[in-house]
């Protein structure tokens, strides 16, 4: 998905700004940034724009995933699909291909009259400029970077911004009412899945005594509800809260057997007790038709739209570059070392 693509750009250029790297474990041997990585037909992409968005990268998400794992647990160099290759390997094969994105949105940005403005340029230099001023001498070499090569990444994440503006400039925008249609029900739910768990850690199912206790709880609210014509206040008398979900043609927020009972009432019509897999639901319908709900889904289908119409355009594009990694400059990026983010004062 390609969603908040501005936002993307403006949280990384604000990003950058303040980011310090902590390093931990061993230092690899010395990169030399201007190595070639990969070439885009006869551009060479130097080793240090990757090395320095991969190690970000790798920073982030030691700093805001580590802790799941124990003190510095090193993810990058985890086994996290259990297929014997480390994560690391996996995250440089995701971001090889980024690359490969940039270096074509960059080369056709011509094409479809894109280029930065001066605010632009200036913004990105200014960005570069205190990221290397926030950063130690030590930290820079790790991550290869220098005032050239982080103005370029930045360029290059820029313009893919404008780009995806660009290529789905054409898009319709058009939705309908029927096609957005969105209803909202207020509903209860009582699960009847364990909660307790045997010395061997299995869940401890619940007997049908029990499952029948939760169905006549919740049999009883619902006809309160049906008295007063309001769920939301019957389920408060016996110190519940009822939930509040909105929901279209093709939705898969709700169960289906709850949509199918659901879809068969009128506005404030209640459904009888629905029974799932997982437990009992008693459900109010709200509105049939919720305009507000309805107005953002038309906005969420016109991101698809422009979502699926930029994925349609940039596969053409690239049939028309030819990218070829290299590996042996790709082996030279290990993850003995342990980047973090520091903790701003």
């Amino acid at each position: 998905m390609f969603m908040n693509r501005k936002n993307k750009v403006i949280a990384l250029l604000s990003m950058i700004v303040v980011l310090a790297l902590a390093l931990c474990g061993c230092a690899q041997s010395s990169l030399d940034g201007s190595e070639t990585i990969a070439t885009m037909d006869e551009t060479n992409i130097p080793l240090g724009e990757f090395n320095l968005m991969l190690r970000y990268q790798q920073a982030q998400m030691e700093t805001y995933y580590g802790g799941l794992f124990g003190g510095e647990s090193n993810i990058y160099q985890q086994d996290m699909s259990g297929t014997g290759v480390i994560y690391g390997e996996t995250a440089k094969e995701t971001l090889i291909e980024e690359f490969k994105k940039l270096y074509i949105l960059e080369a056709e940005a011509p094409n479809y009259q894109v280029a930065l403005t001066e605010d632009e340029k200036a913004a990105i230099t200014e960005a570069a400029t205190k990221f290397l001023s926030t950063n130690t001498d030590k930290a820079k070499k790790a991550v290869t970077a220098d005032q050239a090569t982080v103005e370029h990444v930045l360029t290059l994440m820029t313009l893919e911004n404008k780009m995806y503006t660009a290529l789905t400039a054409d898009v319709d925008t058009e939705v309908s009412d029927e096609e957005a249609a969105q209803k909202r029900i207020s509903y209860l739910f009582e699960s009847t899945s364990g909660t307790e768990y045997d010395e061997a850690g299995n869940v401890i199912e619940l007997t049908d005594e029990e499952k029948a206790e939760k169905k006549a709880a919740l049999q009883e609210i619902l006809d309160a509800a049906k008295e007063s014509g309001d769920l939301s206040a019957a389920a408060e008398a016996k110190e519940r809260t009822a939930s509040s979900i909105t929901y279209g043609e093709g939705s898969t927020a709700i169960a289906e057997e709850v949509q199918t009972a659901a879809n068969a009432l009128a506005d404030g019509e209640f459904a009888e007790l629905i029974e799932t897999s997982t437990g009992y639901y008693a459900v109010q319908m709200v509105s049939t038709f919720d305009q507000e709900a309805t107005d953002n889904q038309k906005g969420t289908i016109v991101q698809r739209r422009k979502d699926d119409l930029y994925t349609e355009k940039y596969q053409k594009l690239q049939e028309a570059h030819t990218f070829t990694p290299v590996e042996t400059a790709l082996s030279k990026l290990t993850f003995e070392r342990i980047f973090t983010l520091k903790t701003q004062e």
